[in-house]
């Protein structure tokens, strides 16, 4: 425990921890119930648990240690609303559950590979000009409405809504998959929007972009220092047109086979290169 405790924390002398001179054995309750205690008050409960699950199935430093009680601990984080996943080695918040920006295990600098996904409202100063406040503000909430439901059924979270737009995060499972299925299906409900129930006089229209890599998080997404971050971005501004979703290269060729034929090739430049969907009716 102590092994894995300077995983999870760096530098941690047991001893000090207990009051014990460095000469004594400190009793294995003690010692684990002060491991126990400085992993709750550091945040690193989950993460500390998430270690013992892997050397309950994998074994530590070459040998085989069993973790007595180890199903009962995650039965009990389970019925606080958490998870484990195995690809990301890691508990997460249950989809349909409590919902937080940070699924509830990631930490204020952590870096990780997120897949994000960028939309942004076309014409929204001349909307906002053109038509009366409420009316633009329908619908823009049911257009919130909209994104916040097709994002949360992938484990998704809104980490920024700006009005005429926002972004996406999405850490669990297969992040390509989910933001380019939720951008998917994003354009075809707004199809069906616009046509029942926009209360503006001409349909709404969207540009989304797709792409993935590596980002630290941080609570306040405007503090966020990410390549990944600002491409993305980019990719939306500079690549897609309305009404449809632009991925990235990267993204394009980890997508399931069944999915690739609903993409287009982009024309762009430098090192971008970019593949379009739109929403396509059969004839």
């Amino acid at each position: 425990m102590v092994a894995i405790a300077r995983r999870v924390v760096g530098s941690y002398d047991l001893h000090e921890r207990c009051g014990f001179p460095h000469s004594v054995a400190i009793p294995n309750r003690d010692a684990a119930a002060q491991i126990i205690e400085d992993m709750i008050a550091s945040s690193n409960f989950l993460v500390f648990v998430s270690l013992l699950i892997e050397v309950n199935r994998k074994g530590f430093i070459g040998r085989k240690i069993p973790i007595r009680g180890i199903d009962h601990i995650v039965s009990e984080v389970m019925d606080a609303g958490m998870v484990y996943d195995p690809e990301t080695h890691s508990f997460v918040e249950m989809s349909g559950g409590r919902q937080t920006a940070n699924w509830g295990v990631i930490r204020e600098g952590d870096v990780h590979t997120f897949g994000f996904l960028r939309f942004d409202i076309v014409g929204n100063s001349r909307l906002v000009r053109e038509y009366d406040e409420s009316v633009v503000m329908k619908a823009y909430g049911d257009l919130r409405d909209i994104i916040h439901t097709i994002i949360e059924r992938r484990n998704g979270r809104l980490w920024a809504w700006e009005g005429d737009g926002g972004l996406a995060a999405f850490f669990t499972d297969e992040v390509n998959s989910a933001a380019v299925l939720c951008g998917m299906e994003i354009l075809s409900e707004l199809v069906l929007y616009n046509a029942l129930q926009c209360p503006l006089d001409e349909p709404l229209r969207l540009r989304l972009a797709v792409h993935s890599g590596t980002s630290e998080y941080r609570s306040n997404v405007e503090d966020v220092q990410s390549a990944t971050v600002k491409k993305v971005y980019q990719i939306e501004s500079n690549h897609t047109q309305p009404n449809s979703l632009t991925v990235s290269d990267s993204v394009f060729y980890s997508l399931d086979p069944l999915i690739e034929p609903w993409f287009v090739p982009v024309g762009t430049e430098g090192d971008t290169s970019c593949f379009r969907y739109t929403v396509a009716f059969e004839t």
